[in-house]
């Protein structure tokens, strides 16, 4: 998935601006209580989460990704930012290391032993009582017929590869079949692009 990486990292933000700003803001506002703390966005691609968070005043922010091209992109502009690349199943950060975490868009294109691995490394390196917030695709009969078109068309044109992950991933019933009730709390969701992604916020058990 490299390629389909290096080439998403030039177009990515021009492309979904308008229809990503809306989840940006609402995370950010979220995230208002811990403004002071440690927030990591995992899978933080551009980077464009958190230049939103420290435009509006919030310091202690750290991003990790795979992609070399995406984290370039992340880098520029963003002297305060803390940019890392790391293996999201594997970040060799300290147990318990951020107050909060940001999973944006990052599941539904990973096969199963990934999402898992990423989840559960984001429940050891976030503190218990902890805010989590996961941004991905929910098909369900809450979403619109236009939001569930307009999204697998956008997930196909992304690749092969990705878009088999994005099926998978609905197939198994996305986000609630990865997350323990013994291990998250779910305290809030919302919903945006015609109801097809949830913006769902978790207490770390």
């Amino acid at each position: 998935m490299r390629n389909e990486y290096d080439l998403m990292a030039k177009i990515y933000d021009p492309v979904l601006y308008f229809a990503m700003r809306p989840i940006r803001l609402m995370v950010l506002n979220e995230l208002l209580q811990y403004s002071d703390k440690a927030i990591i966005d995992i899978c933080c691609g551009t980077g464009d989460q958190l230049k939103v968070l420290s435009k509006n005043g919030f310091k202690n922010l750290h991003g990790l990704d795979l992609s070399r091209s995406m984290l370039a992109v992340a880098k520029k502009n963003a002297s305060q930012l803390n940019i890392y690349n790391k293996d999201a199943t594997k970040t060799d950060f300290d147990k318990e290391t951020f107050e909060s975490a940001i999973i944006s868009f990052a599941l539904h294109e990973k096969d199963r032993h990934t999402q898992e691995g990423m989840i559960n490394e984001a429940h050891r390196i976030v503190k218990k009582d902890g805010l989590i917030i996961i941004i991905d695709y929910a098909f369900d009969q809450k979403s619109s017929i236009i939001g569930k078109i307009g999204i697998s068309i956008i997930e196909r044109i992304a690749g092969k590869e990705h878009y088999q992950n994005f099926k998978n991933y609905l197939k198994n019933n996305g986000l609630p079949s990865l997350l323990k009730n013994d291990r998250f709390r779910l305290i809030k969701e919302d919903r945006k692009l015609f109801n097809s992604v949830t913006i769902s916020s978790y207490h770390r058990l």
